[in-house]
């Protein structure tokens, strides 16, 4: 089939349209979608504050929530030390009390044991005197038997002179004599001395 060639009429361009002016109704709704818009970004970004001071807020109870913990935890734990200090304080009075009277005590035993060396001491004394005033008089009295005995027995008797049993006084009779043993408390309080 043969192919119809087109005529020019055919071929003409459509017709351009003219750009319409926009009319005062267009203009008002093209601002109010505007202002719309930016209404709803306000809106959004008021929403995102609000969302982080409510955090702010649930995070700063919190935090006083746990600080009124910690400060009810602290005055629990300080309380727990004064009343641990007062009953410290009072086993320390108590102790330096008992140590006062150990102290006195020690004092009075110290005292006590001064006034029975001195005793001692005099009673040695006055014992080793009397042992050495035994003693003379023990070689006084042998001398006078001895004198007696030998003028009873003159040289032109017959009859012997009677025998009278007498202890010879030698050195370590006098020696035992002038050193008397310790007596008991003596002993107890030297126990380093020997006998």
């Amino acid at each position: 089939m043969p192919t119809k060639k087109k005529s020019p009429a055919s071929s003409r361009k459509p017709a351009r349209r003219t750009p319409k002016t926009s009319s005062p109704s267009s203009s008002v709704s093209a601002m109010a979608s505007a202002q719309l818009k930016q209404l709803r970004k306000t809106v959004e970004q008021l929403k995102g504050r609000l969302e982080k001071e409510a955090k702010a807020r649930t995070a700063a109870s919190t935090i006083v929530a746990e600080a009124k913990k910690a400060r009810e935890s602290l005055m629990a734990q300080m309380k727990n030390l004064r009343d641990e200090g007062g009953r410290l304080a009072k086993e320390l009075k108590r102790a330096l009390g008992d140590a006062d009277k150990r102290e006195a005590a020690r004092r009075q035993a110290v005292e006590k044991i001064s006034e029975l060396r001195a005793d001692l001491a005099h009673r040695t004394e006055e014992l080793k005197r009397k042992s050495e005033e035994l003693a003379r008089l023990a070689i006084d009295s042998a001398g006078r038997a001895k004198d007696i005995i030998m003028s009873e027995g003159e040289p032109g008797e017959a009859s012997e002179p009677p025998t009278v049993e007498t202890e010879s006084v030698t050195a370590d009779t006098l020696k035992r004599e002038e050193s008397p043993r310790e007596s008991s408390i003596e002993r107890e309080l030297h126990p380093e001395r020997k006998m």
